[in-house]
């Protein structure tokens, strides 16, 4: 599909030099029209419900109708929104969707840092219609006017030509100048870049970071497994050592049992040698 909208805007560029070969572009337009068609109705039948949760979708949606508008009728004057299908190379492309996501997401910033550069345009374009107002009336005739001329100043376009008008009549003005464009041209602008850069590296680092996570995720399992199958086994380890020191145990109770039984015994004969052979103790009268 990223061929096919390539070939469409090489047709729509050659297009706009008419001739001969205008019929024959136009039949490859309707072709290409249609296998956009074609491919619309198969993400809307594999995707279904979705296909509308992702803002690309609808764009690459509205694109494809405004492509099957009519080349005549009321709505004719639409069909130069046709090339808003080179613009679906952006949705082909994923690095170009990171990027232009990143633009979005860097408007709040740059907002803040865009209305700061306007307040100090505001203050400057007041301050040297003041200054140079009389005397430079065609750069700082009035607000408006010269606030053209801190644009041209911005962007430091024509502003030799501002600067010596203004020298003929205040030779140090163009201190004024130097200061102007150092805090617009080469501070403010540089925080507009600054804060686009920092959005760019969020959102190409955001996939970096959710494979990190991913990986830390599956090490974490590992390891949550490698520690239960440890835990099993210094348990049967315990079982086991548990089973030994009760069987010493009850071995030895059985060994000190029998030690009095002997000891009995022993005792027994003695007295049995002392009092006869019969066994009975002699009285003291015998």
């Amino acid at each position: 599909m990223l061929s096919v909208i390539l070939v469409n805007a090489v047709i729509l560029g050659w297009a706009t030099y008419g001739g001969s070969a205008l019929p024959y572009l136009e039949v490859a337009e309707s072709l290409i029209v249609g296998l956009f068609v074609i491919e619309m109705f198969l993400k809307l039948y594999a995707w279904r419900g979705g296909f509308w949760r992702d803002g690309w979708n609808w764009f690459d949606f509205i694109v494809v109708v405004i492509s099957l508008i009519p080349a005549t009728g009321p709505f004719a004057v639409l069909r130069i929104l046709r090339v808003l299908r080179v613009l679906r190379a952006i949705t082909a492309v994923p690095q170009m969707r990171q990027i232009i996501g990143a633009l979005f997401k860097a408007v709040p910033g740059m907002g803040t840092v865009i209305g700061l550069l306007l307040i100090v345009v505001y203050a400057s374009a007041v301050l040297s219609q003041q200054m140079f107002g009389e005397s430079v009336p065609e750069f700082f005739g009035d607000l408006g006017t010269t606030l053209y001329t801190m644009f041209q100043l911005m962007t430091t376009e024509d502003w030799p030509e501002v600067s010596e008008a203004v020298a003929e009549h205040h030779p140090y003005g163009w201190i004024f100048f130097v200061l102007y464009m150092v805090l617009t041209a080469f501070i403010i602008l540089n925080l507009v870049i600054g804060v686009i850069v920092t959005s760019m590296e969020q959102e190409f680092g955001k996939g970096r970071w959710e494979e990190d996570q991913r990986l830390e995720l599956v090490q974490h399992n590992a390891v949550i497994e490698r520690l239960t199958e440890l835990s099993e086994q210094v348990a049967r380890l315990q079982n086991q050592l548990g089973q030994e020191d009760s069987g010493g145990r009850q071995s030895v109770e059985e060994a000190a049992a029998k030690v009095p039984v002997a000891g009995s015994e022993a005792h027994g004969g003695s007295e049995t040698d002392e009092g006869g052979s019969d066994g009975r103790r002699p009285h003291r009268g015998e």
